[in-house]
């Protein structure tokens, strides 16, 4: 019978070596997919937002997805670590005050996405980026 230590160390090895590092955004395209590090989002400019009482900062959402060579003009789908998604169509992808919060407590991040009016469309805990063609109006 294998010692609990043994198995211990095996199942964090292997929950290490399948985890994103922390704070990168996986963004995916029909062709392509790159991984942003939280280190390289922090480098693109930052803009702040505040929803009621919570003030945030990052890069707008649309800055995020050039800087992983994705063209304006697309819907994202945005995946949280939970699984839950949402869809956010071109037009509020393009907006000034949608971005991608940094630096938050891991129960809201370290990633978010913060759509200031929207609540229903802000994403905890954010992994993801699915990039697809803009929706027929």
């Amino acid at each position: 019978m294998p010692r609990p230590s043994l198995v211990l160390a095996a199942a964090l090895a292997v929950s290490a070596c399948s985890a994103a590092p922390a704070g990168a955004l996986e963004v995916q395209t029909a062709s392509r997919s790159e991984s942003l590090p939280a280190a390289r989002l922090a480098e693109l400019p930052q803009t702040e937002v505040t929803v009621g009482d919570k003030h945030y900062a990052g890069p707008r959402l649309r800055e995020a997805l050039l800087a992983a060579g994705v063209p304006a003009g697309v819907d994202v789908e945005v995946v949280g670590a939970d699984g839950y998604k949402k869809t956010v169509n071109a037009a509020t992808v393009g907006r000034d005050d949608v971005i991608v919060a940094l630096g938050l407590p891991p129960g809201e991040g370290p990633l978010r996405l913060v759509v200031p009016d929207s609540p229903g469309l802000s994403v905890r805990q954010v992994i993801a980026l699915r990039a697809a063609p803009a929706a027929a109006p």
